[in-house]
């Protein structure tokens, strides 16, 4: 292995001014009808916040920014939640925020602009981080707009000059498809690699289901280790009316008599086998040439993630441990018609970047957004899906996709995992809607 070129290293001067990684934190991830859903969504910023600041004793004025990530910023995840949950955190009102939006991959993109800003010298301390209520506010609900003439909610479709530019007519034309939603896309990729494989429909079928339930597996026997990530959460119980249990000033009951203490995902599924995955409907394309399922795709999810970043210099003066740096990062915009082969393009440009390769991460987690996204980048990148560096704790498949949430997760992540290990590199990336990526790699201050 050659010496990894450190971007900041490569380009900034001030070795007491490189960004480094002091805490992270999530919550738990909630299912469908579970019980993450009944907060708001910036109150698991808040909560996520919250725990940083309890865990870190250091002066919040030093914050110089609040950067949250949202897909749907609408409802309580509205009003640039970045400022409204520092403000709800009890941050000094001096802390500005920002809420930023780069679809799948923008809890990565929230850590990569609090990397920049600090390491620009814009500030010395960013707490950021990302959050997405799915079973709230489903994918798309910020492109609705209610018409008060005819009483109802209409979606506004994307720009219509998208299908005339030059290169999405072209791949529109070889892949005989039109840009679309993520789930059609996500077909028409899983076609793209079936043909490149050989595979006949059922053997291709066969490959998905099973990498679905070994992100199961994964996900239902390495909870001691993944369960470090979560911070739990009270969550109020549903009343004989169907309403959350709240106190006189509407405030959740930290009670087991009115609340649940929610302190696991609820997402993997135990009893998840090959039988029953073979027995779930396509949602997808023809039945002659369909293979994608609800069984072999990530679920709808709810949760946030926060990280909290500083330089160098701060850190050891505040005498916290620096637990990792980031060496690299990448975002590619790729073939919007296939629109989830953002790995593919992102994880050879920042290994690129950084003068390593894939043999050189202990970890490798690539976001399983939909088994067909994970079997087509391990197939370009040559990965085997059942190596066991690869998303170790499970994947989306199980754990879910909160799409504001899950690059803070990913990275965080592979933190745990290097120094649950003592190893020192992984690398985190992600498929991004509209057709983009994004890759990740940081480095562990204390491998053994």
């Amino acid at each position: 292995m050659t010496e990894p070129v450190s971007m900041y290293e490569k380009y900034f001067k001030d070795p007491k001014r490189e960004p480094v990684l002091i805490d992270y934190v999530r919550t738990p991830m909630g299912k469908r009808r579970g019980t993450i859903v009944l907060h708001r969504g910036d109150d698991l910023v808040v909560h996520c916040y919250q725990t940083i600041l309890k865990r870190n004793d250091f002066d919040p004025n030093i914050i110089g920014d609040s950067i949250v990530a949202c897909n749907s910023q609408i409802g309580d995840c509205a009003l640039d939640i970045g400022r409204t949950a520092a403000l709800a955190s009890h941050l000094p009102v001096s802390v500005p925020g920002m809420s930023l939006n780069r679809q799948c991959a923008s809890g990565a993109q929230a850590i990569i602009s609090a990397w920049q800003a600090i390491a620009s010298g814009l500030h010395d301390c960013v707490i950021c981080g990302g959050v997405e209520v799915q079973n709230k506010y489903p994918i798309m609900s910020d492109t609705y707009i209610y018409n008060r003439e005819q009483n109802k909610a209409s979606m506004i479709p994307p720009n219509k000059k998208i299908q005339t530019n030059p290169e999405v007519v072209q791949k529109a034309t070889e892949y005989k498809a039109q840009m679309a939603d993520q789930i059609t896309s996500a077909h028409y990729l899983g076609l793209v690699w079936m043909e490149k494989s050989g595979k006949p429909l059922e053997e291709f079928r066969n490959e998905l289901d099973s990498l679905s339930l070994h992100s199961h597996t994964k996900a239902c026997s390495t909870w001691d280790e993944r369960g470090k990530e979560i911070e739990p959460i009270w969550c109020p119980k549903i009343d004989e009316n169907g309403n959350p249990i709240l106190n006189e000033k509407n405030e959740i009951v930290k009670d087991p008599s009115a609340s649940v203490l929610t302190e696991r995902d609820e997402t993997p599924r135990p009893t998840t086998s090959m039988e029953k995955l073979a027995s779930l409907r396509t949602i997808a394309g023809r039945k002659s040439k369909a293979f994608l399922t609800a069984g072999n795709s990530c679920p709808t999810t709810d949760g946030a993630a926060a990280q909290l970043w500083m330089t160098r210099a701060l850190a050891e003066e505040f005498g916290f441990r620096i637990r990792a740096t980031i060496i690299n990062f990448s975002v590619v915009g790729t073939d919007p018609v296939l629109m989830l082969t953002g790995p593919i393009k992102a994880i050879p440009k920042v290994l690129k970047r950084a003068s390593m390769t894939l043999d050189d991460m202990a970890f490798i987690e690539i976001n399983e957004a939909f088994s067909p996204v994970v079997y087509a980048s391990c197939y370009e990148l040559g990965l085997d899906w059942k190596d066991e560096r690869f998303n170790p704790w499970g994947g989306a498949i199980a754990l879910g996709h909160p799409t504001g949430m899950t690059g803070t997760r990913l990275i965080g992540s592979n933190l745990h995992q290097l120094e649950e290990s003592g190893k020192e590199y992984a690398i985190s990336s992600m498929c991004v809607g509209l057709g983009m990526g994004a890759a990740t790699i940081i480095k562990n201050e204390h491998p053994k």
